[in-house]
């Protein structure tokens, strides 16, 4: 009999340790499906989840405009679901062009609390849907934000064109002051996204000479009036005190290129003699506007304005040179 006593004790002692053993084994399945759980749920409303490594996680950081200012709230987080939430209104346009998420934080003046900026941080996927929003939206009386590529400040706010981001800095005054801050938080900005130019290749087919700093602009659609000419880019010169538009689309170039030669004489428009020796070139004087336009190595490009042709002719005869390099 001791010995049956004995042996059942020990049996005891190890039922005990198993459940105990059972236990801590549950505990630890709990904590960790609790940790799952929460990391979906924040992924399911949007909380930013991002690597320590990861650049876009510094961009709307506490520091960003440095110790005398101070972040109002969280990173707000926006999708093409929600994003009218925040930009009613203008929704569409960012929609439009290539949208991914929106991204915005308020920052708080520590000595002045009705100063304050507003930064929006918007994904367009690619660099040439950044630049469109940014030039289809760009304000008059600006002052270029160098050494940023695209960028510029107005009295209230300040705007940039990143790589694929888009930036706007909306401050709360026209005070010189803050918006010295909100320019040095957008060329951080830029420096953490991309110390580099922003490639957008149509562009770099753009003369150099004579091109009026900063000119560039991006017209999705019914450029110059007429609505075949559709994602066009654009760039202005300056000729003799003379203004002229150069632009280039790979939007169907053939047809797009016949179409603007209808479209300018069924409303008037008359042929002229140009004397370049280019293949499929036209130029055509609409009520004072002179068009002189081609479509080199599977591209619609031309120049034009109020001006004597010849002046056209130096910028078009580069355009289409630097085009048929391809």
């Amino acid at each position: 009999m001791p010995e049956t006593t004995k042996q059942s004790g020990l049996q005891t002692i190890i039922s005990y340790g198993v459940i105990l053993i059972i236990i801590g084994v549950a505990a630890v399945i709990g904590y960790k499906q609790m940790s799952f759980n929460k990391t979906a749920y924040d992924s399911y409303t949007g909380a930013t989840i991002k690597p320590a490594d990861d650049k876009k996680s510094q961009i709307l950081g506490d520091e960003l405009f440095g110790p005398d200012f101070s972040p109002a709230a969280p990173v707000e987080n926006y999708n093409s679901a929600n994003l009218y939430e925040k930009i009613d209104g203008k929704a569409d346009l960012y929609l439009n062009n290539g949208f991914v998420s929106l991204q915005c934080r308020r920052f708080v003046s520590k000595s002045a609390k009705d100063n304050w900026a507003e930064v929006y941080f918007y994904d367009m996927a690619e660099p040439q849907n950044g630049f469109a929003v940014y030039s289809m939206q760009k304000r008059s009386n600006s002052a270029p934000l160098s050494p940023v590529q695209f960028g510029y400040s107005v009295s209230d706010s300040v705007y940039a064109a990143i790589g694929k981001y888009y930036i706007e800095i909306s401050l709360s005054a026209d005070d010189e002051t803050l918006l010295n801050f909100a320019s040095a938080a957008a060329r951080k900005i830029a420096s953490i996204i991309s110390p580099g130019k922003t490639s957008i290749p149509l562009l770099d087919f753009f003369p150099i000479e004579n091109l009026v700093p900063d000119s560039f602009k991006f017209i999705p659609a019914d450029a110059f009036g007429c609505s075949e000419l559709v994602n066009i880019f654009s760039a202005e010169y300056k000729i003799n005190n003379n203004t002229i538009t150069a632009f280039i689309t790979v939007s169907n170039p053939a047809e797009t290129y016949k179409k603007y030669h209808r479209f300018l004489i069924d409303n008037g428009g008359e042929e002229l003699q140009h004397g370049l020796t280019i293949k499929d070139c036209n130029s055509v004087d609409l009520f004072g506007t002179i068009e002189l336009f081609s479509n080199p190595n599977g591209y619609f490009a031309g120049v034009r304005g109020p001006v004597p042709i010849e002046d056209l002719k130096q910028v078009a005869e580069k355009l289409f040179e630097n085009l048929s390099k391809k």
